[in-house]
């Protein structure tokens, strides 16, 4: 995995994605907008980051302890994302709805991303 090539598109990604988000949210009527509707990007585009370099920090390159060190890191990854939305929504209640839906959107969105990453850089391999 090349983290250099990987962080620049990652880059490039999130700030497309920020740009059509944030015409969403110049567009969209306001109780479609979450109040932390400026966290999302930012938010998954770290944890991202960092789930990614701490791959690469352990050395993992192929085979047996690439797979551990991939789904231990998903796993945390994924428990982070519910922490997120299950502190949010009792915290918020009354903008849970629309925290929830816009957090599942990106959350697909850097999913397809990464799975394409992914997918590419193994098939290289």
């Amino acid at each position: 995995m090349n983290i250099r090539r990987f962080t620049e598109q990652l880059t490039i990604f999130a700030v497309m994605l920020l740009l059509a988000y944030l015409l969403f949210v110049w567009l969209a009527p306001v109780h479609w907008v979450s109040d932390v509707f400026w966290a999302f990007v930012p938010f998954f585009y770290l944890l991202v980051l960092f789930s990614k370099y701490i791959v690469h920090l352990l050395g993992v390159r192929s085979g047996r302890r690439f797979t551990d060190v991939f789904l231990v890191v998903t796993v945390f990854r994924f428990i982070t994302y519910l922490l997120a939305i299950v502190f949010y929504a009792f915290a918020f209640p009354e903008d849970a709805l629309v925290f929830v839906v816009t957090f599942f959107v990106f959350y697909f969105a850097f999913t397809v991303f990464e799975v394409i990453y992914l997918y590419r850089d193994l098939k290289r391999s």
